[in-house]
């Protein structure tokens, strides 16, 4: 596969967080995020005047905390939380996650290796740790929810949720692709997991480009091998990106690419 062109100044850049930006750990709350990351996503806000947001299965408030001190557009808990650029988040009413406690806990009590990750409307058991437990997790949540109305489950990578029916990350990147300052810029979403093929269906239909991190059957246009080459190429494309804005007045002409790359992103990938 060819070198991946860097980010450019017309780009909408959508961006999942663990397996993405950030290296999955065997628990969620052991996450780490690398020192430089903070100051390249502040870069590339700024130089794509705010079109950039964080797509994911977390809760707003955890992305909050990863990425602290910046707030960022984000949609969490696969879309159910959204916040664009002010400071509201919109969140669907509670669709009854509660009642299906009891027995998810008990689950989760009689084999330790799971954990139940709680979330604002939803609920996850992670079975990283006990990896062969995954179709008595899967057999579980389909037994929880079989009378529950308004819940779905999503299974994910050593994961699987429970999140309100009919959400999904390609509806939240179409929502952000509605409003200021996405809207008109081509799509452009980073992800790693099969929670992420939503979000690479919405932007190849939107005319941009999805990009696996990983390697496996896919509606992405592009793929890089690890959250660390994903990193990589975001602190060059952040570095370029800023040497324009720095000289474009004295060269309004110049352009962010990398010279040895002819084709536009979109050209390139598409």
């Amino acid at each position: 596969m060819p070198p991946l062109p860097l980010i450019e100044p017309h780009i909408a850049l959508f961006l999942d967080f663990d397996g993405t930006l950030a290296d999955l750990a065997p628990r969620p709350d052991l996450v780490q995020v690398e020192p430089q990351l903070v100051g390249t996503l502040r870069a590339l806000h700024t130089c794509l005047d705010g079109a950039l947001a964080i797509v994911s299965g977390r809760p707003v408030a955890e992305l909050d905390h990863f990425l602290q001190p910046l707030r960022l557009p984000a949609a969490g808990i696969h879309g159910a939380e959204f916040r664009t650029g002010g400071e509201r988040i919109i969140t669907p009413p509670a669709p009854g996650i509660g009642a299906l406690l009891p027995r998810l806990e008990a689950l989760v009590a009689r084999h330790p290796g799971l954990q139940l990750e709680r979330k604002s409307v939803a609920v996850a058991i992670h079975y990283r740790q006990v990896p062969e437990l995954e179709p008595l997790v899967r057999a579980a949540v389909a037994d929880v929810l079989r009378d529950a109305a308004g819940l779905e489950a999503l299974p994910g990578k050593m994961v699987v949720e429970i999140k309100p029916a009919g959400v999904d990350k390609g509806d939240a990147i179409a929502a952000f692709m509605r409003t200021p300052p996405f809207a008109g810029r081509m799509p452009l979403f980073a992800g790693d997991d099969v929670t992420d093929e939503a979000g690479f269906v919405v932007v190849r239909e939107l005319g941009g480009v999805g990009l696996l991190v990983g390697q496996r059957a896919t509606a992405a246009t592009a793929m890089l091998a690890s959250p660390d080459a994903l990193r990589g190429w975001l602190h060059e494309s952040a570095h370029a990106l800023t040497h324009w804005m720095a000289t474009r007045d004295a060269a309004p002409d110049a352009t962010p690419r990398d010279p040895t790359i002819t084709p536009t992103l979109r050209e390139d990938l598409l």
